[in-house]
C-alpha cells in the first residue's frame, strides 16, 4: 500500500517514525494535493448555483484539471520517498574494488539526479495548484473564498518545501551543466509561484 493510500493518522505516524521517509518532500506533495482538493471544493460549491452560470464551464474544467493534479501530487508523495530510498541504496553499494567504487559513484549521481527531479516535479505541480486556486478565488463560490486562500497557502508551502529538497540534492550533482540547468528551472518555478500566490492572496484579502 502506498503512502497516499494510508489513513491520515497512519501517514502522520509514518512521518513521525525514525525512518527518513516519508519526509519533507512527501509532505510538500501532500500539501499540493490538499490545495487542489480545496480548490475543487470551492468550484463545486458554485457549479449549478444561481449567479455562476457564466463561469460554470470554466469551473467544470477546473474540477477536471484539479482532479488530475490531485492524483499527480499523490503519486509524487510516494515517488519522493522512493527517490530518497534509492539514494540511500546507492550509498550502501560495495566499494572494495575500483570497479565497485566507480559503479557506486555513478549510481549515487544517478540517484541524486532523480531525487532532484522529483521535488522539481512537485514544485511544478504545486505551482499549477496555485493557478487553480486563483481561478477558484476569482470564479468559485464567493462564500468560500477563504478556502481558496488556504489552497494557495498550501500550494505555496508545497513549492517552497519541495524546493529545499531539490536544492540539497542539487548540491551533490557533479555535472555542472546539468546542475545549472536544474537551478534555472527551480528559480523559474519559484518566481512564477510567488507571482500567482500574491495574486490569490490579494484577491482573497480584498473580499474579506
Amino acid at each position: 500500500m502506498g503512502l497516499a493510500d494510508r489513513s491520515v493518522r497512519d501517514f502522520l505516524e509514518a512521518v513521525v517514525s525514525s525512518t527518513p521517509t516519508p519526509g519533507g518532500g512527501s509532505v510538500a506533495a501532500l500539501s499540493g494535493a490538499l490545495s487542489a482538493a480545496l480548490s475543487r471544493m470551492v468550484s463545486a460549491l458554485a457549479i449549478g448555483k444561481q449567479g455562476y452560470e457564466n463561469v460554470e464551464e470554466e469551473l467544470r474544467q477546473l474540477e477536471s484539471r484539479g482532479q488530475e493534479l490531485q492524483e499527480r501530487l499523490l503519486r509524487l508523495v510516494d515517488e519522493d520517498a522512493a527517490a530518497y530510498d534509492a539514494v540511500v541504496a546507492a550509498m550502501r553499494r560495495p566499494k572494495t574494488t575500483e570497479t565497485e567504487r566507480e559503479g557506486r559513484v555513478n549510481a549515487i549521481q544517478s540517484a541524486y539526479l532523480h531525487a532532484t527531479e522529483v521535488p522539481l516535479d512537485t514544485m511544478e505541480a504545486c505551482s499549477e495548484a496555485l493557478e487553480i486556486a486563483l481561478i477558484a478565488a476569482e470564479k468559485g463560490n464567493r462564500s468560500a473564498v477563504t478556502d481558496a486562500g488556504v489552497a494557495a497557502l498550501l500550494a505555496q508551502a508545497g513549492v517552497r518545501g519541495a524546493s529545499l529538497n531539490a536544492r540539497i540534492n542539487l548540491a551533490a550533482l557533479r555535472d555542472h551543466a546539468v546542475r545549472a540547468q536544474l537551478e534555472e528551472r527551480l528559480a523559474a518555478i519559484i518566481e512564477k509561484a510567488d507571482k500567482v500566490g500574491h495574486e490569490v492572496m490579494a484577491l482573497v484579502e480584498g473580499r474579506l
